[in-house]
């Protein structure tokens, strides 16, 4: 089972680039709460802490393409250092600054962030054949997972030893070494930048193909947003709000496991088409736990919405890797990173206004079906959709063309 991630770890440069990516992948999940607790702690107000920590994502999220764009116009390296020197000064600004500036601190530190994920994802096709790329996003999606899970626990263990501003100086730090580490890679060092061509203002969002890819990323997020608040309502009703926490964490296990397994074995479908079949099984799992008659019940359906959001969220880059204007490599998974927070921002907010004091969160589980099953028939419309243009993203070992990933036909 393991064989394919044997083979993806003996390829020059793999190890140093994941060991990159892991440090990195940390640094965010571990930011977000330990930021949390030292603006509570700074400013004495959960809403002016909520600012601090919106104001973040939104600058993260909306300069993140920035970010992608110039990695792709003069070379990953080029830009990193420059937003490695920027997010260091930013990062000393947040800690030093008193604390009526920190929310502006917060959004500095969020717009430089580097691009540090959409390097190492566009790097992929440089570094593997082209039969080894779904294992290698599998991996990295595998990563993401795993960071995300680890960083919530990770910062109260930290607080025990040092305060909540600590805990930001520490998530920083790994940040910037996972940077630093990223920028000595061999993936990054031998990247050439893009040849001068005609760009769009809009990017990678002006290749209906790419547009549709990554709106099915955002649907995908969308449906999470809306499990976090229906699985607080249904864990409510049943009698114990925190058990939520409990059902987040299968979901996360269960996406864990399932992305390692679909990384591990060669699958007789395209990848378009496995997109439409996991949202249409997610779909379905998503209206059962809508109807759930018990927390057993729920606990079961939740994990089995895990092991099928797990391969989901592996093929979406795979697809964008294959079938991207090589011009946007970078930058069209800067976007995905944009339209992931948008919807799960989206999904969170839906949720909550369709989700009452005393209810058991059916509506929000149906919006997640409803999401779900958008996205369905957005891959089925992706698949059909003619091969990329010339200059798709090559796959530099390997002979694969986008449509043999996407197309259907």
């Amino acid at each position: 089972m393991f064989a394919p991630y044997r083979r993806l770890l003996t390829r020059p440069g793999v190890p140093r680039l994941l060991l990159s990516a892991l440090i990195v992948k940390l640094g965010t999940p571990v930011l977000s709460l330990a930021l949390l607790l030292a603006a509570v702690d700074r400013l004495g107000s959960y809403a002016t802490a909520g600012l601090v920590l919106t104001g973040h994502a939104l600058a993260l999220a909306l300069c993140a393409p920035l970010g992608g764009r110039l990695a792709d116009r003069y070379g990953p390296r080029p830009a990193l250092t420059g937003y490695l020197a920027a997010h260091t000064l930013a990062y000393a600004l947040l800690l030093l600054a008193p604390p009526a500036l920190m929310i502006g601190a917060a959004v500095l530190l969020g717009a430089t962030t580097p691009p540090a994920g959409s390097v190492i994802r566009s790097a992929w096709p440089r570094l593997v054949p082209a039969d080894s790329l779904p294992a290698a996003y599998a991996i990295d999606n595998a990563v993401n997972e795993l960071m995300f899970i680890a960083g919530p626990v990770l910062v109260p263990v930290l607080t025990l030893a040092v305060p909540a501003q600590g805990v930001v100086a520490a998530a920083g730090a790994a940040v910037l070494l996972g940077t630093t580490l990223l920028l000595a890679s061999p993936a990054v060092r031998q990247a050439a930048p893009t040849p001068p061509g005609r760009l769009h203002l809009a990017g990678p969002l002006t290749h209906r193909p790419t547009l549709l890819l990554l709106t099915i990323a955002a649907l995908g997020t969308f449906t999470f947003g809306c499990l976090r608040i229906a699985t607080v309502a249904s864990a409510t009703a049943f009698g114990s709000a925190a058990s939520a926490g409990v059902l987040m964490g299968l979901l996360s296990a269960g996406a864990l496991l399932s992305t390692l397994g679909y990384g591990a074995r060669a699958w007789p479908v395209t990848g378009g088409r496995l997109l439409v079949l996991l949202s249409l099984a997610e779909a379905a799992v998503l209206l059962g736990g809508g109807w759930a008659p018990g927390f057993v019940t729920l606990a079961v359906l939740i994990g089995l919405a895990g092991l099928v959001t797990g391969p989901r969220d592996a093929v979406v880059p795979a697809l964008l890797a294959a079938h991207a204007p090589a011009r946007y490599r970078t930058e069209v998974f800067a976007w995905l990173n944009t339209f992931m927070w948008a919807g799960y921002g989206l999904g969170t907010a839906v949720a909550g206004r369709l989700t009452g004091l005393h209810d058991t969160g059916g509506a929000a589980f149906g919006a997640a079906a409803a999401a779900a099953v958008a996205g369905a028939i957005l891959a089925a419309v992706a698949g059909r959709i003619a091969p990329p243009p010339p200059d798709a993203a090559p796959a530099t070992h390997g002979p694969a063309r986008a449509s043999d990933h996407v197309a259907d036909d």
